[in-house]
Protein backbone atom coordinates (compact mmCIF):
# COMPACT_ATOMS: atom_id res chain seq x y z
CA UNK A 1 0.00 0.00 0.00
CA UNK A 2 1.58 3.39 -0.98
CA UNK A 3 2.50 5.68 1.91
CA UNK A 4 1.39 9.32 2.00
CA UNK A 5 4.03 12.07 2.12
CA UNK A 6 2.80 13.05 5.59
CA UNK A 7 3.26 9.52 6.94
CA UNK A 8 6.82 9.32 5.57
CA UNK A 9 7.74 12.68 7.12
CA UNK A 10 6.44 11.62 10.55
CA UNK A 11 8.40 8.32 10.35
CA UNK A 12 11.62 10.16 9.51
CA UNK A 13 11.19 12.48 12.55
CA UNK A 14 10.63 9.47 14.87
CA UNK A 15 13.81 7.77 13.63
CA UNK A 16 15.84 10.95 14.25
CA UNK A 17 14.53 11.22 17.81
CA UNK A 18 15.33 7.57 18.59
CA UNK A 19 18.88 8.00 17.27
CA UNK A 20 19.41 11.07 19.42
CA UNK A 21 18.16 9.28 22.55
CA UNK A 22 20.47 6.30 21.86
CA UNK A 23 23.45 8.59 21.51
CA UNK A 24 22.82 10.07 24.96
CA UNK A 25 23.27 6.68 26.60
CA UNK A 26 26.73 5.95 25.09
CA UNK A 27 29.39 6.16 27.85
CA UNK A 28 32.80 7.27 26.59
CA UNK A 29 35.85 6.39 28.74
CA UNK A 30 38.04 9.32 29.70
CA UNK A 31 40.87 9.95 27.28
CA UNK A 32 43.54 9.53 29.98
CA UNK A 33 42.35 6.15 31.35
CA UNK A 34 45.76 4.52 30.78
CA UNK A 35 47.59 7.41 32.39
CA UNK A 36 45.24 7.37 35.37
CA UNK A 37 45.76 3.62 35.92
CA UNK A 38 49.50 4.03 35.68
CA UNK A 39 49.45 6.82 38.25
CA UNK A 40 48.09 4.54 41.02
CA UNK A 41 50.97 4.08 43.45
CA UNK A 42 52.21 0.70 44.67
CA UNK A 43 51.76 1.83 48.26
CA UNK A 44 48.07 2.58 47.62
CA UNK A 45 47.59 -0.92 46.22
CA UNK A 46 49.35 -2.47 49.21
CA UNK A 47 47.06 -0.56 51.57
CA UNK A 48 43.99 -1.53 49.62
CA UNK A 49 44.82 -5.26 49.33
CA UNK A 50 46.88 -6.34 52.39
CA UNK A 51 48.58 -9.77 52.26
CA UNK A 52 47.58 -11.89 55.23
CA UNK A 53 49.80 -14.73 56.53
CA UNK A 54 48.29 -18.16 56.90
CA UNK A 55 46.27 -17.84 60.09
CA UNK A 56 46.37 -21.61 60.69
CA UNK A 57 50.15 -21.47 61.04
CA UNK A 58 50.04 -18.40 63.29
CA UNK A 59 47.70 -20.18 65.67
CA UNK A 60 49.62 -23.44 65.87
CA UNK A 61 52.39 -25.03 67.90
CA UNK A 62 55.58 -25.40 65.85
CA UNK A 63 58.07 -28.05 66.98
CA UNK A 64 60.91 -30.13 65.60
CA UNK A 65 61.43 -33.78 66.40
CA UNK A 66 64.51 -35.94 65.99
CA UNK A 67 64.80 -39.68 65.76
CA UNK A 68 68.07 -41.59 66.15
CA UNK A 69 68.56 -45.26 65.38
CA UNK A 70 71.80 -47.13 66.05
CA UNK A 71 72.79 -49.56 63.33
CA UNK A 72 75.64 -51.97 62.82
CA UNK A 73 77.53 -51.65 59.52
CA UNK A 74 77.25 -54.65 57.23
CA UNK A 75 79.50 -53.59 54.36
CA UNK A 76 83.10 -52.38 54.09
CA UNK A 77 85.18 -50.75 51.38
CA UNK A 78 88.96 -51.02 51.34
CA UNK A 79 91.15 -48.83 49.15
CA UNK A 80 94.42 -50.59 48.43
CA UNK A 81 97.03 -51.09 45.75
CA UNK A 82 100.66 -50.88 44.77
CA UNK A 83 103.34 -48.30 44.11
CA UNK A 84 106.52 -49.05 42.18
CA UNK A 85 109.43 -46.73 41.36
CA UNK A 86 112.10 -47.26 38.71
CA UNK A 87 114.38 -45.05 36.62
CA UNK A 88 112.62 -46.53 33.59
CA UNK A 89 108.98 -45.59 33.09
CA UNK A 90 108.15 -48.86 31.36
CA UNK A 91 109.90 -50.88 34.06
CA UNK A 92 107.91 -49.09 36.78
CA UNK A 93 104.69 -49.79 34.88
CA UNK A 94 105.47 -53.45 34.37
CA UNK A 95 106.47 -53.97 38.00
CA UNK A 96 103.25 -52.32 39.22
CA UNK A 97 101.16 -54.37 36.80
CA UNK A 98 102.74 -57.64 37.86
CA UNK A 99 102.40 -56.87 41.54
CA UNK A 100 98.78 -55.75 41.11
CA UNK A 101 97.97 -59.00 39.33
CA UNK A 102 99.11 -60.87 42.43
CA UNK A 103 97.01 -58.64 44.69
CA UNK A 104 93.85 -59.06 42.58
CA UNK A 105 94.42 -62.82 42.39
CA UNK A 106 94.59 -62.93 46.18
CA UNK A 107 91.40 -60.89 46.47
CA UNK A 108 89.56 -63.40 44.33
CA UNK A 109 90.89 -66.25 46.45
CA UNK A 110 89.30 -64.48 49.41
CA UNK A 111 85.91 -64.65 47.66
CA UNK A 112 85.81 -61.07 46.33
CA UNK A 113 83.85 -60.92 43.04
CA UNK A 114 85.06 -59.01 39.98
CA UNK A 115 82.19 -56.51 40.31
CA UNK A 116 83.46 -55.58 43.79
CA UNK A 117 86.96 -54.64 42.58
CA UNK A 118 87.11 -51.22 40.92
CA UNK A 119 90.17 -49.27 39.80
CA UNK A 120 90.06 -45.80 41.37
CA UNK A 121 93.53 -44.52 40.51
CA UNK A 122 96.23 -45.29 37.99
CA UNK A 123 99.05 -42.92 37.18
CA UNK A 124 102.68 -42.77 36.17
CA UNK A 125 104.53 -39.70 37.42
CA UNK A 126 108.16 -38.57 37.20
CA UNK A 127 110.09 -37.86 40.40
CA UNK A 128 112.85 -35.27 40.47
CA UNK A 129 115.92 -34.68 42.64
CA UNK A 130 116.28 -31.01 43.69
CA UNK A 131 119.41 -31.47 45.83
CA UNK A 132 121.72 -29.96 43.19
CA UNK A 133 121.22 -26.25 43.99
CA UNK A 134 117.50 -26.61 43.38
CA UNK A 135 117.97 -27.62 39.77
CA UNK A 136 115.56 -30.48 38.99
CA UNK A 137 117.06 -33.74 37.80
CA UNK A 138 114.89 -36.69 36.74
CA UNK A 139 115.34 -39.43 39.30
CA UNK A 140 112.62 -42.07 38.96
CA UNK A 141 109.17 -42.80 37.66
CA UNK A 142 106.47 -43.84 40.10
CA UNK A 143 103.60 -46.06 38.98
CA UNK A 144 100.54 -46.13 41.25
CA UNK A 145 97.58 -48.47 40.91
CA UNK A 146 94.76 -48.39 43.49
CA UNK A 147 91.49 -50.30 43.63
CA UNK A 148 88.39 -49.97 45.81
CA UNK A 149 87.35 -53.35 47.16
CA UNK A 150 83.83 -53.92 48.52
CA UNK A 151 83.57 -56.59 51.20
CA UNK A 152 80.02 -57.76 51.93
CA UNK A 153 81.03 -59.91 54.91
CA UNK A 154 82.49 -57.77 57.69
CA UNK A 155 84.17 -60.79 59.27
CA UNK A 156 86.37 -61.15 56.17
CA UNK A 157 87.85 -57.63 56.30
CA UNK A 158 90.82 -58.61 58.49
CA UNK A 159 91.75 -61.68 56.46
CA UNK A 160 91.46 -59.69 53.21
CA UNK A 161 93.83 -57.01 54.53
CA UNK A 162 96.32 -59.66 55.61
CA UNK A 163 96.08 -61.52 52.30
CA UNK A 164 96.70 -58.52 50.05
CA UNK A 165 99.52 -57.29 52.26
CA UNK A 166 101.21 -60.66 51.92
CA UNK A 167 100.60 -60.63 48.15
CA UNK A 168 102.55 -57.39 47.68
CA UNK A 169 100.11 -54.52 48.31
CA UNK A 170 102.20 -51.49 49.27
CA UNK A 171 99.30 -49.08 49.79
CA UNK A 172 96.38 -49.72 52.13
CA UNK A 173 94.81 -46.27 52.43
CA UNK A 174 91.92 -47.08 54.69
CA UNK A 175 88.70 -48.92 55.37
CA UNK A 176 85.23 -47.37 55.48
CA UNK A 177 82.13 -49.01 56.93
CA UNK A 178 78.52 -48.32 55.97
CA UNK A 179 75.02 -49.78 55.93
CA UNK A 180 74.05 -51.32 52.62
CA UNK A 181 70.31 -50.57 53.03
CA UNK A 182 69.36 -47.89 55.61
CA UNK A 183 65.65 -47.96 54.65
CA UNK A 184 64.42 -49.86 57.72
CA UNK A 185 66.51 -47.74 60.08
CA UNK A 186 65.28 -44.52 58.41
CA UNK A 187 61.65 -45.64 58.80
CA UNK A 188 62.20 -46.35 62.48
CA UNK A 189 63.96 -43.00 62.88
CA UNK A 190 60.99 -41.22 61.30
CA UNK A 191 58.64 -42.88 63.83
CA UNK A 192 60.90 -41.77 66.68
CA UNK A 193 61.08 -38.23 65.28
CA UNK A 194 57.29 -37.90 65.18
CA UNK A 195 56.97 -39.21 68.75
CA UNK A 196 59.60 -36.72 69.87
CA UNK A 197 57.76 -33.85 68.15
CA UNK A 198 54.42 -34.82 69.75
CA UNK A 199 56.00 -34.99 73.21
CA UNK A 200 57.41 -31.49 72.79
CA UNK A 201 54.07 -30.14 71.57
CA UNK A 202 52.23 -31.73 74.52
CA UNK A 203 54.61 -30.14 77.00
CA UNK A 204 54.35 -26.70 75.39
CA UNK A 205 50.56 -26.90 75.24
CA UNK A 206 50.36 -27.92 78.91
CA UNK A 207 52.58 -25.01 79.94
CA UNK A 208 50.42 -22.63 77.89
CA UNK A 209 47.13 -24.01 79.23
CA UNK A 210 45.85 -25.23 75.86
CA UNK A 211 45.34 -28.59 74.15
CA UNK A 212 47.14 -30.03 71.14
CA UNK A 213 45.03 -30.56 68.06
CA UNK A 214 45.73 -32.43 64.84
CA UNK A 215 48.94 -31.73 62.91
CA UNK A 216 48.31 -29.24 60.10
CA UNK A 217 51.80 -29.35 58.60
CA UNK A 218 54.46 -32.07 58.63
CA UNK A 219 57.81 -31.67 56.90
CA UNK A 220 60.86 -33.89 57.03
CA UNK A 221 63.68 -31.38 57.28
CA UNK A 222 66.60 -33.77 57.53
CA UNK A 223 67.45 -37.42 57.16
CA UNK A 224 71.01 -38.66 57.25
CA UNK A 225 72.29 -42.12 56.59
CA UNK A 226 75.40 -42.99 58.56
CA UNK A 227 78.49 -41.61 56.82
CA UNK A 228 81.33 -44.02 56.05
CA UNK A 229 83.77 -44.26 58.94
CA UNK A 230 87.35 -44.58 57.76
CA UNK A 231 90.11 -46.35 59.62
CA UNK A 232 93.65 -47.14 58.57
CA UNK A 233 94.83 -50.63 59.52
CA UNK A 234 98.25 -50.81 61.10
CA UNK A 235 99.75 -53.20 58.57
CA UNK A 236 103.28 -52.87 57.23
CA UNK A 237 103.51 -53.33 53.44
CA UNK A 238 104.57 -56.85 52.55
CA UNK A 239 103.92 -58.18 56.04
CA UNK A 240 101.27 -60.75 56.84
CA UNK A 241 100.33 -60.78 60.54
CA UNK A 242 98.27 -63.64 61.94
CA UNK A 243 95.13 -61.53 61.69
CA UNK A 244 94.58 -57.80 61.53
CA UNK A 245 91.87 -56.84 64.06
CA UNK A 246 89.05 -54.85 62.43
CA UNK A 247 86.17 -53.40 64.48
CA UNK A 248 83.27 -51.83 62.52
CA UNK A 249 81.56 -50.46 65.65
CA UNK A 250 78.11 -48.86 65.28
CA UNK A 251 76.65 -45.87 63.45
CA UNK A 252 73.57 -43.66 63.76
CA UNK A 253 70.77 -42.96 61.29
CA UNK A 254 69.10 -39.61 62.09
CA UNK A 255 65.77 -38.20 60.90
CA UNK A 256 64.45 -34.71 61.71
CA UNK A 257 60.89 -33.48 61.18
CA UNK A 258 59.12 -30.14 61.61
CA UNK A 259 55.47 -30.36 62.70
CA UNK A 260 52.81 -27.69 63.20
CA UNK A 261 49.96 -28.76 65.50
CA UNK A 262 46.68 -26.89 65.74
CA UNK A 263 45.54 -25.56 69.12
CA UNK A 264 42.24 -26.74 70.57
Amino acid sequence: MPRSPLFLAVAAIVLLLVGAMTTQFVVHPPADTTASAASISASHLAQSVPIQPDSSLRNGIVVTGEGKVTVKPDIAQITLGVEETNPSASAAQQAAASQMDSVVSQLKQQGIADKDIQTVRYDLTPEYDYSNNGSPKLKDYKATNLVAVTVHDISKVGPVVDAVSGAGATRIQGISFSVSDPTAATTQGRDEAMKNAKAKADQMAKDAGVSVGAPILIEETGGTAPPPVAIVPNVAPGAAPAQTPISPGTQEVRVTVMVVYSIK
